[in-house]
């Protein structure tokens, strides 16, 4: 092997989620990147990050990830040490999962910090149990001149429905133009895809969780009928979304206390 290159998670608020751990491991590194494509740090100040590891962080866009661009990256790790800085944990993004492999193909020792997660941190901000999640899935925005609709988020939640698991939507986002599906226009997605297969998944009363900015100070999680989800403010990216499946009387109170559910509303919801 030659050279290392390690994928180090930043966490899920600013470049104050980093550990020592990571901070010793980027003031050792010969080159630091940062990855700006896959997600949105939503308090991070890049100037101060340089400033804590001691040297300056080249930011890297989709064209300098994909493909056989990531080369660049790897050409540094094999004279020496090189890090990627990742939003959230490094491996939720297939993205990095191909340039790590890439990386060892070419004979440059991979190694990971991880961190938070929105996957992980979910649990603690609505109470909702790790194990009664089925797949995620993403809510992209459709393009309909071009007749792009895609459906899988609605197939993944009938599945999901049906074995009793909660489902989380990610909500499909442009880091580099800022551009991003709200929770608002992720539940009008819903609606059109309801309206297309009309199997009565999505109604007034469906309960859903909307979520913005977990992990920071001004995070927001809101848990109410879609009706009344639809019609809320959730702020700046990024958005989630989380429609439950069968409740655990645990997680009906969670949803109540955490989240600012209606008893009445979580009460007509299944439990298991």
């Amino acid at each position: 092997m030659r050279g290392e290159l390690w994928f180090i998670g930043l966490g899920l608020c600013s470049e104050d989620d980093l550990s020592m751990k990571a901070l010793k491991i980027l003031r050792s590194c010969k080159e630091v990147f940062i990855d700006q494509y896959t997600s949105i740090i939503p308090k991070l100040n890049i100037a101060r990050l340089e400033r804590l590891i001691g040297k300056p962080v080249t930011p890297l866009r989709r064209r300098d990830l994909e493909d056989d661009e990531a080369s660049r990256l790897i050409k540094v790790a094999e004279k020496g040490r090189a890090a990627l800085i990742v939003p959230g944990d490094p491996f939720v993004a297939t993205t990095h999962i191909a340039i790590r492999l890439q990386a060892e193909k070419h004979g440059v020792k991979t190694k990971v910090l991880n961190s938070a997660s929105v996957i992980t941190a979910i649990y603690g901000a609505t109470g909702l149990h790790c194990y009664k999640f089925g797949r995620p899935v993403t809510i992209v925005r459709p393009k309909k001149d071009l007749g792009y609709f895609p459906t899988t988020h609605y197939e993944v939640l009938r599945d999901n429905l049906k074995r009793g698991l909660h489902t989380f939507f990610f909500l499909e986002l442009d880091a580099e133009t800022g551009d991003y599906v709200s929770v608002n226009e992720a539940l009008k997605i819903l609606w059109e895809t309801e309206s297309m297969f009309r199997e009565g998944i999505i109604k007034d009363d469906t309960l859903a969780v909307g979520l913005s900015r977990i992990g920071c100070e001004d995070a927001f999680v809101k848990a109410a009928p879609i009706r009344v989800l639809e019609k809320m403010e959730f702020g700046p990216p990024p958005h989630s979304l989380i429609i439950p499946g069968k409740l655990h009387p645990l997680e009906s109170e969670a949803l109540v206390i955490l989240c600012g559910a209606c008893p009445d509303v979580v009460g007509k919801e299944r439990k298991t």
